[in-house]
């Protein structure tokens, strides 16, 4: 019948994708044991021949070994990159879903519906009391999102090794937080809406750390460094909470030095004019001084 055909169809695909999977994870561990390799021989040849004109010419024929480990690892990649692209379009339509992919996303109210008795709050941050307090009472567009993110990637990540899930997460999350600057350059901002952002963005890149494995992305900064959409999204939401324009000067000098800061002077001019307390006139001001050297 339909639901043993669907059944049928559902299982093919789930076993397709775990021997392509395979394929990608033979690779990586390809590489691996040839870097391995290389390392022991070069061991062995220190320690079982003495220093020589033939010990060096051994060491030459096993260091060909590294274009080789490069090879497989260098395909493993590509694969995955492949894949992230693959999904861009599935991603591209969870965000929209989450934000609400209408003009609705910098409307001057909450926007909302009510599912299963709860209300659901799209993207939306020109907020005022009322509906900043409505915001803190509901699902949020952002839980929903991360919540089919992880559905859309967790298929994928049970097969592969870990390094490659890795890859795949960060792809898939990089092109996700693409698409969510993309969507807040269409909203406005008020104080309270800029404090909302930045929760959002603090949960985002909350889930983002616990869908990977690699220690190297525990930290906030590591996570900054493996994907920069993600860092930007955060350094906006940073932006935008400034209390008084005066004060984003030092923000952006002092981010800057730390080495925490992706946004481009014409990326801080069209946020800031989106808060919608501060003067666009003014913001031009204020930002054109960098243009003097005065933000380094």
């Amino acid at each position: 019948n339909q639901s043993e055909d669907e059944g049928t169809r559902q299982l093919k695909m789930q076993q397709g994708v775990a021997r392509a999977c395979a394929t990608l994870n033979d690779l990586d561990v390809a590489s691996l044991h040839v870097a391995e390799l290389e390392q022991m021989l070069l061991v062995n040849i220190d320690q079982g021949f003495p220093p020589s004109a033939e010990s060096e010419q051994l060491k030459a024929c096993v260091k060909n070994l590294t274009p080789i480990q490069e090879s497989y690892q260098g395909a493993a990649t590509d694969a995955i990159e492949n894949l992230v692209g693959i999904l861009k379009p599935k991603v591209r339509s969870l965000v929209n879903d989450a934000v609400g992919s209408d003009s609705s996303a910098g409307s001057s109210f909450m926007t909302s519906t009510v599912s299963k008795d709860r209300t659901t709050v799209r993207m939306n941050y020109n907020l005022d009391d009322a509906a900043y307090e409505m915001a803190q009472l509901s699902e949020g567009y952002m839980t929903r999102l991360c919540s089919s993110l992880y559905e859309l990637i967790g298929s994928l990540k049970m097969h592969l090794a870990p390094g490659l899930a890795d890859d795949l997460v960060l792809g898939v999350i990089g092109s996700a937080a693409k698409r969510l600057e993309g969507s807040l350059r269409r909203c406005h901002f008020t104080g309270l809406g800029a404090l909302s952002l930045d929760s959002d963005m603090r949960e985002f890149l909350g889930f983002a750390k616990e869908s990977v494995t690699s220690p190297d992305f525990s930290s906030n900064m590591g996570m900054f460094r493996a994907c920069t959409p993600i860092a930007r999204l955060l350094q906006i939401a940073k932006l935008l909470n400034v209390d008084d324009l005066e004060d984003v000067v030092d923000l952006i000098s002092s981010s800057k030095r730390k080495g925490n800061w992706d946004l481009k002077l014409e990326d801080a001019k069209s946020f800031l004019g989106l808060r919608v307390e501060f003067e666009g006139r003014k913001v031009n001001e204020l930002l054109s001084i960098e243009e003097e050297g005065a933000i380094n």
